[in-house]
């Protein structure tokens, strides 16, 4: 289960590189993509290591259990 949840969590950085790519805009559109980025360069700034979406936040849980 661990090794499940490391291969399915993203980092905060790579959640700043799919807002911003064209894939990710095609898939959150344009507003939610934007608003998405913003949000994570808000948790970088505070020192998140890691995407905070529920699904990131249970793989990090499993992970650090």
């Amino acid at each position: 289960m661990v090794k499940e949840a490391k291969a399915d969590i993203i980092t905060v950085d790579q959640l700043i590189a799919f807002t911003a790519s064209p894939d990710g805009i095609a898939l959150f559109g344009s507003e939610l993509a934007e608003q998405l980025h913003i949000h994570a360069l808000d948790i970088k700034s505070k020192g998140a290591a890691y995407c905070d979406c529920p699904a990131c936040a249970g793989a990090l849980a499993v992970i650090n259990a």
